[in-house]
């Protein structure tokens, strides 16, 4: 399996007030039955829906590590796989990630979670040029959506972003590196 390893303890943070944002947010959808409208979660560069720790080289390493057990700490929840833990569910859910082996990951953590398969597409190509797309072609009137954007490093275009605003419907979430394209 391919290994996503980044991050430290702002990474727990943020995607823990992630979890927390998306639980709400479905809450709200399934309690306002009257407005119809679909709630969408998008990771536009969704990994493999797992990440593990980085291996620690600083003075927080302790004797005692070793004997901690590997396959407790090895797979941590990515994004994706938080999303899909939310209840009550989105009713779609859209990964992209452009790597092959990453993808083939998504389709197996899909499949762990066979009571929402139908609602997952996942989609292997490049982020910027399919969201742009789906953007345009999706009916904002009775769609909403979160959208997580969390790019290894300088992969969003700023004309993604923009087709993002003139959604209009879109909640998105962004970690953002110190410059764009």
């Amino acid at each position: 399996m391919p290994v996503d390893e980044f991050g430290g303890d702002w990474t727990a943070e943020k995607l823990e007030r992630v979890r927390k944002y998306l639980a709400a947010y479905t809450v709200i959808f399934a309690r306002n039955k009257a407005q119809k409208l679909i709630p969408i979660y998008v990771d536009a560069f969704a990994g493999t829906g797992y990440r593990t720790k980085p291996p620690r080289l600083d003075a927080q390493t302790t004797l005692f590590e070793e004997l901690a057990e590997p396959e407790a700490e090895a797979f941590l929840k990515g994004s994706a796989r938080i999303a899909l833990d939310v209840e009550p569910p989105f009713k779609q859910y859209l990964f992209i990630e452009q790597d092959a082996a990453r993808a083939q990951e998504l389709e197996r953590l899909k499949q762990h979670f066979a009571e929402r398969a139908a609602r997952v597409k996942i989609v292997q190509e490049d982020a910027n040029r399919y969201l742009k797309d789906w953007c345009k072609q999706t009916d904002w009137r009775i769609c909403r959506a979160v959208m997580f954007l969390d790019p290894y490093g300088m992969q969003v275009d700023w004309s993604l972003i923009e087709s993002i605003a003139r959604t209009r419907a879109i909640d998105l979430w962004i970690l953002s590196p110190s410059a764009w394209r």
